[in-house]
């Protein structure tokens, strides 16, 4: 019996019209939905491959350099709206409660550990 033939486990990449990969995916796929979709086999070492991955490298890195300061942003939050009574911490899911109580007390430590100047702002002269 012939069975046609199939793209599985093998990296597949679209190109733009100026050759440029668009996409990228190791999605099983039979050859005609593949040519349908004008995908191609691609090499890992293949330049337009390495820039593709690049780009969505840094992409996810610009992300996640805001995700601390977001992730501050929300405790702070978290803080006033249970500073004011309008929630509290036990009304959080358990996880989440985990998770604020380790940074917490993570950053207590290292406050503690890395206190290179004194609190007082005051005392300080420029």
């Amino acid at each position: 019996m012939n069975h046609p033939p199939t793209f599985e486990n093998t990296l597949m990449c679209r190109r733009s019209h100026d050759g440029s990969v668009v996409a990228l995916t190791r999605q099983y796929m039979s050859a005609l939905e593949a040519d349908d979709g004008g995908w191609e086999v691609a090499s890992s070492d293949d330049p337009g491959v390495q820039e593709f991955l690049q780009g969505v490298s840094s992409k996810s890195q610009l992300l996640s350099q805001t995700d601390a300061g977001l992730a501050r942003v929300l405790e702070d939050l978290i803080d006033v709206l249970i500073n004011r009574g309008l929630i509290q911490f036990t009304d959080l899911p358990e996880p989440a409660q985990a998770k604020l109580l380790d940074r917490r007390q993570t950053r207590a430590s290292m406050v503690n550990r890395l206190e290179l100047l004194p609190d007082d702002s005051d005392n300080l002269r420029l």
